[in-house]
């Protein structure tokens, strides 16, 4: 068995092993359990919280307040008050901005075998978003083979809130090699075309006849070959918003394994790295390739506190803002 690193909590069954880590409320590591008895970890994680804070890739971490893109760090509120946002990429604000809540310690507030709970206090005007949040992520096994992430929130002013996780996959293992050879399909008949600034433009786009087309599993290398923009795209879910749904299937054809993702919302944004460099490492010491890991966030569409055509962001006073995400492996 491979150790965990110091400060990391662990939940597990018979066939998979997560290490989570409170800064970011990541996940650090996930082992899957070979027929020989051996551990193969899935999915990016580096060495220890210095280097998460040095390269910050949001790897494996629970991304708030509002996770992806908000154009010109911008937004009208319902009341129509204009609420400026911290910029953390060009103009745009980016995973919660300069401060996001990857780079805060998580309370732990329950630490079991088959259960951890986070909890993050936001207070008003972090990054500039209105209102005192609560925030509370909690990992839990719910079969040997499938991990559950519930998010939940609460704040005391009407805020635009998106929280999903941001794990990088690569289910062969070797993060030093490109994945692009995996097969991925996802459970979208639209995605969201996007400017040089990544941001939504107007409307759906039907995937069909084109490279975004996943409604069949594709081998990503094969359509990236005509992804003139590449990968980093939200797809329109099929099916209500709400309801615990499977949304997407990953899986590499040399080792069988397979990756089934559920969630709650409305989008996944696809994400195939292209910022990995070699100067960042796995805990064993392999160095990341550009395109080793695969992004699959579910939450609601990129920019939706400008866009009354998306589903809605919003979260009042009184409410509780909830996302489930289960990953299920075999």
């Amino acid at each position: 068995m491979n150790p965990a690193p110091a400060g990391t909590l662990q939940i597990r069954t018979a066939k998979m092993r997560i290490l989570l880590s409170p800064y970011g409320a990541r996940i650090r590591a996930l082992w899957l359990r070979n027929d020989d008895g051996t551990e193969t970890n899935i999915t990016v994680g580096l060495p220890d919280d210095d280097a998460y804070a040095t390269h910050d890739s949001y790897i494996g971490a629970v991304c708030g307040r509002y996770a992806n893109r908000i154009a010109n760090s911008a937004y009208i509120a319902p009341n129509g008050d204009r609420v400026i946002l911290a910029a953390n990429e060009g103009p745009t604000h980016l995973h919660g901005g300069i401060t996001g809540f990857d780079r805060h310690d998580w309370s732990v507030t329950q630490n079991s075998d088959h259960k951890i709970a986070f909890h993050l206090e936001s207070p008003d005007g972090d990054q500039g978003y209105p209102g005192n949040f609560a925030a509370t992520s909690t990992y839990s096994i719910v079969a040997e083979n499938r991990l559950r992430l519930e998010i939940t929130a609460t704040c005391d002013q009407t805020c635009p809130v998106n929280m999903t996780s941001h794990a990088y996959w690569n289910l062969t293992g070797r993060f030093d090699k490109c994945a692009a050879l995996h097969i991925l399909q996802i459970n979208a008949d639209a995605y969201l075309p996007i400017d040089d600034r990544l941001i939504p433009l107007a409307g759906r786009r039907d995937v069909a006849g084109t490279s975004y087309d996943f409604r069949n599993p594709a081998v990503i290398a094969q359509n990236l070959l005509n992804a003139d923009q590449g990968f980093d795209h939200n797809f329109c879910l099929n099916g209500a918003r709400g309801p615990l749904k499977q949304i997407a299937t990953l899986s590499d054809p040399d080792s069988g394994r397979t990756m089934k993702l559920f969630s709650t919302e409305a989008g996944l944004q696809f994400y195939l790295s292209q910022h990995f460099t070699d100067a960042m490492k796995m805990p064993d010491g392999q160095r990341l390739h550009k395109s080793g890991g695969i992004a699959l966030e579910p939450q609601t569409f990129p920019d939706s506190p400008n866009r009354t055509d998306f589903p809605s962001p919003w979260l009042n006073p009184g409410e509780t803002y909830k996302h489930v995400i289960e990953w299920e492996f075999s």
